[in-house]
């Protein structure tokens, strides 16, 4: 990690901002963020036309748990057509169902017990799609992808801080011709829970942040204003 030095972020320093469990490895996450994704394929292979966005969550619950997941450490984000303009603080559409072309997009966060290590790992992954044949869509999607492996080989080579990092991608995005949609700024992981060592958005912290254990996210806003595109993955 780093060095710890002095924030003005809560007045915590960056070791407490990044502080882990004695028994933490980092690769518990790895394995917690490789199961999570095989997961996501699961969900998509099951999702169908007229599906609304709740019954797609109770799928995914229901996918989880036949893999020893009962805990999430935040529900399963599945949002449908317009409804991939929203992020994570807002309600799930209730009456919209999934349609052919329809742009749709995952939020993950289980909670995978680990027996080996004897700690709960939070994976946390998420990543954009659409049903059948949706050009537009695939191309928001392929631009948050690009303006996430961009942001972090920036993080890796100039030592970005994370308020950096989101100037970075929302310039990135506008040169582009997409937008950025706020409320979409990044998180700590760790052994669950992670909020017991900070609850902190890494869009604003200023200083470096450490790999593995901070999640990078994005959603951008399609010029056509219809859908969204949102990825993340840990930095």
């Amino acid at each position: 990690m780093t060095s710890p030095h002095n924030l003005g972020v809560h007045g915590s320093s960056q070791a407490a901002l990044e502080a882990v469990g004695a028994e933490f490895i980092n690769e518990g996450l790895f394995r917690a963020r490789e199961k999570t994704i095989q997961v996501l394929e699961e969900i998509r292979a099951q999702l169908r036309e007229g599906m609304t966005e709740g019954e797609a969550r109770t799928l995914a619950l229901q996918i989880f748990k036949s893999h020893g997941v009962t805990k999430h450490w935040h529900q399963p984000g599945i949002r449908f057509g317009v409804g991939t303009r929203l992020n994570f603080n807002d309600p799930l559409q209730p009456d919209y169902r999934l349609k052919a072309g329809d742009a749709y997009y995952l939020d993950l966060g289980p909670v995978w017990p680990d027996a080996e290590l004897g700690l709960e790992y939070e994976g946390d992954y998420g990543d954009s799609f659409s049903l059948g044949e949706n050009t537009g869509l695939a191309n928001c999607a392929a631009t948050a992808r690009k303006i996430f492996t961009e942001a972090r080989a920036a993080w890796k080579e100039k030592r970005l801080t994370g308020a950096e990092l989101y100037t970075f991608m929302r310039s990135r995005a506008k040169e582009l011709g997409y937008e950025m949609i706020d409320g979409v700024e990044g998180h700590r992981v760790s052994e669950f829970p992670h909020q017991k060592h900070t609850k902190e958005r890494l869009s604003i912290i200023p200083f470096v942040p450490s790999p593995t254990i901070w999640v990078l996210e994005l959603q951008l806003l399609d010029p056509s204003g219809e859908f969204g595109a949102f990825y993340e993955d840990l930095l």
